[in-house]
């Protein structure tokens, strides 16, 4: 065994909440996945396969981390931790998942991040089992990479180059939005046909549907998401806000998530002299905090799929978001929510002076957004187009 690699393979099969256990007939799914720790891909990954009602999930997951381990588990899915402790350690890997496969004899492959995908691409090709791709962000476009280091840069061109050289052993691809099967297919000369949009889904039972009052004297609440990162838009969002303050002083804006822009955007608060008015939450519990709240501000540069806007609506709290095409595939201007540019900080002051002045409309809107989530973003129903999708994948491989 090599001696960066840490084998510990989970094999308990109790019967699976919700489904009375997996049959021996059941098709059977081996997601790969680079950790289980609580990003987003990895609780994608755990929401979905919970779900499943006609096929049987096994997890493997290559590098270190495994948090969400338990709860797979919980659950009655297999998993297997391989724990590599290098960076990238492809040979062992590719190893290891061969013989997970020759073990466990899945019936399709499904692979997230690209260290994982690479690997599993070509333990597929060589045991002759159809692998599905996972697109979940905008990797190659230009407004992700902007803010990245020429080294995160040169790494990015690197996996590009592995990508697009192995992506025709892929079967079919999962993408989570359609700007980022675009995109995507377009950076990796991929058919678009073989890329199929299946959204992130949200657990509307998670959240408390109750649109905001708002009434004459009431000091105006706002939350925004999000990774502390610069593709977030957060720094806008505060110039804005110090923008907007004179206006409505006892305003708060409070921001949840946690990231390397933590301590330039605390900085940035204190220059201002913000700090009655603007918090850095860290991370918390969305469902437990959004109905604290007047209105949602989501002023991201790019996104793979705007789970953080679902959930606004699910919870009934009004948006406000920048107009990048994804945000666009969620909700729509004046019909669901409201729309600022991108990047501007006077537009992002003027979406927050809009939202103070037309709180009835905003609630309107909220209410019709609460709707739409309900018909479009459901888990439950976001599980079961991913699942019928691999079936489907399956039997055409026969």
């Amino acid at each position: 065994m090599h001696s960066d690699t840490i084998t510990d393979t989970t094999m308990e099969n109790v019967p699976a909440t919700g489904t009375g256990g997996y049959k021996a007939h059941m098709h059977k799914v081996l997601f790969v996945i680079d950790t289980l720790q609580t990003g987003g891909a990895e609780q994608s990954l755990f929401a979905n396969a919970i779900r499943f009602k006609n096929m049987q999930p096994v997890v493997c997951h290559l590098y270190a981390g495994e948090l969400l381990k338990p709860k797979f588990t919980e659950h009655g899915i297999t998993v297997h931790s391989v724990s590599l402790k290098k960076k990238y350690g492809f040979v062992e890997a590719y190893k290891q998942l061969k013989a997970i496969v020759q073990q466990e004899k899945p019936d399709i492959i499904v692979a997230y991040l690209t260290r994982s995908e690479i690997v599993a691409r070509l333990v597929g090709r060589f045991s002759n089992i159809p692998v599905i791709g996972t697109f979940v962000s905008e990797l190659y476009s230009d407004s992700y990479n902007t803010a990245l280091s020429a080294k995160a840069k040169m790494a990015v061109a690197f996996f590009k180059w592995a990508n697009k050289r192995t992506a025709r052993y892929c079967k079919g691809f999962v993408a989570n939005s359609e700007v980022v099967r675009q995109s995507n297919g377009k950076a990796l000369k991929i058919d678009l046909n073989k890329i199929e949009v299946i959204n992130r889904g949200r657990d509307s039972k998670l959240f408390r549907y109750q649109v905001p009052q708002t009434f004459p004297g009431k000091p105006l609440r706002f939350l925004n998401v999000g990774r502390l990162v610069p593709v977030k838009g957060q720094r806008d969002m505060i110039l804005a806000f110090n923008e907007f303050l004179p206006a409505f002083p006892d305003a708060v804006l409070h921001i949840a998530g946690d990231g390397p822009e933590k301590e330039p955007l605390a900085a940035l608060i204190n220059e201002l002299g913000l700090q009655n008015n603007v918090s850095l939450l860290g991370s918390r519990d969305i469902p437990q905090l959004i109905n604290e709240y007047d209105c949602f501000v989501f002023p991201s540069h790019s996104e793979g799929f705007s789970g953080a806007i679902v959930e606004a609506m699910f919870a009934g709290v009004p948006v406000l978001a920048s107009d990048i095409p994804v945000n666009k595939e969620v909700i729509t201007h004046m019909e669901t929510g409201y729309f600022f540019e991108k990047g501007s900080v006077q537009s992002i002051k003027n979406a927050l002076l809009w939202l103070a002045e037309n709180t009835t409309v905003a609630q309107a809107l909220a209410a019709k957004a609460n709707e739409h989530a309900r018909m479009n973003f459901e888990l439950s129903t976001i599980a079961g187009k991913l699942e019928h999708y691999l079936l489907n994948m399956i039997i055409a491989k026969n």
